[in-house]
C-alpha cells in the first residue's frame, strides 16, 4: 500500500524568508510539558515556514518523545538546504513511533568518493538545523504511515551505496543521486522542495552502478558537504510540497 501523505501549502523562498519570525520554544524551560496550544502553533510553524534551529535544539533537549509530539510517528521528512549558491543538498529523517529520537540518513564527498552516513540520530548529523544556522533549509513531511521495517530497508541500500566506493560528483553522484535511490526503494517518488537551487543528480538512480555499470567521471572533492546541484525532479501531486527553516 502507498505511504499517505499530507501536503502542506507551498510557499516561495521569498515569502518563507518574509515570513520567519521569532522562535516559538522557550530553551530555559526544556523540562515543561509542550502544551496542546504550543503543539498545534510548532506544527503550524514547521509545516508553513519550518523549525528554527533554537527551537530544534530544544526539541532536542527535551524528552525522547518530543519529536513525535510535533511530528507525529511513523514518518518520512525530507530537510533540503542550498549549497555553492545554485545547487541544494538533501537528506532524509525518519521519526520512527514511541519513545526514540528520528534518525537521517544523507551522503556527502570524502576524497573523491561519494558516502552515505547514517542511519544516525538526527541531531548527530552534520545537517541537522541546529549545526547549519546560517543557512536556509527547507523541510517537508513527505510519508506518513512510514514503518521501521521500511526504514530498515532503505537503509541497507544507503549502506551499500556507502560500500560500493562510487565516484562523487556533483553533477551526477551526490547527496540528491541517494536520496532520489532511496525514495525509489521507499515508494515515495523524489520530492524536489520549493525554493532554493536545482537538484542535479536527482536524475540518476545509483542502482546500475551498484551493479557495476559505468560510474560518473571522478571529481576529487575534500569536504563535508556536497554541491548537489539541474534535473529538477518534480513531486507528484499526492505528495507534499515544503517548509521553509532558517536554521
Amino acid at each position: 500500500m502507498p505511504h499517505q501523505s499530507r501536503a502542506p501549502k507551498p510557499r516561495s523562498r521569498a515569502s518563507v524568508l518574509g515570513s520567519v519570525s521569532a522562535c516559538i520554544l522557550n530553551p530555559h524551560d526544556v523540562l515543561e510539558p509542550l502544551s496542546d496550544a504550543v503543539l498545534v502553533e510548532l506544527r503550524a510553524r514547521i509545516f508553513e515556514d519550518g523549525i528554527c534551529a533554537q527551537d530544534f535544539e530544544t526539541l532536542l533537549a527535551r524528552e525522547d518523545a518530543a519529536f513525535q509530539k510535533v511530528f507525529g510517528g511513523n514518518v518520512l521528512l525530507k530537510l533540503e538546504f542550498d549549497v555553492a549558491f545554485i545547487g541544494e543538498h538533501s537528506h532524509l529523517v525518519f521519526v520512527p513511533a514511541g519513545k526514540a529520537h528520528p534518525e537521517t540518513i544523507t551522503a556527502y564527498p570524502q576524497h573523491g568518493k561519494l558516502r552515505v552516513h547514517g542511519p544516525a540520530p538526527w541531531g548527530e548529523s552534520m545537517h541537522s538545523p541546529h549545526r547549519r544556522k546560517g543557512e536556509y533549509q527547507r523541510l517537508a513531511l513527505i510519508a506518513t504511515g512510514f514503518t521501521e521495517a521500511d526504514w530498515r530497508r532503505i537503509s541497507v541500500v544507503a549502506c551499500a551505496i556507502d560500500e560500493a566506493g562510487l565516484n562523487y560528483n556533483f553533477l551526477f553522484q551526490n547527496s540528491n543521486s541517494v536520496v532520489a535511490t532511496l525514495s525509489n526503494v521507499a515508494k515515495t517518488g523524489f520530492v524536489d522542495l520549493p525554493g532554493g537551487g536545482i537538484n542535479m543528480g536527482s536524475g540518476n538512480l545509483l542502482f546500475d552502478e551498484l551493479m557495476g555499470g559505468r560510474q560518473a567521471p571522478k571529481l576529487l572533492v575534500r569536504g563535508g558537504t556536497s554541491h548537489s546541484g539541474p534535473l529538477n525532479s518534480p513531486a507528484p501531486r499526492h505528495l507534499p510540497e515544503s517548509a521553509g527553516t532558517d536554521g
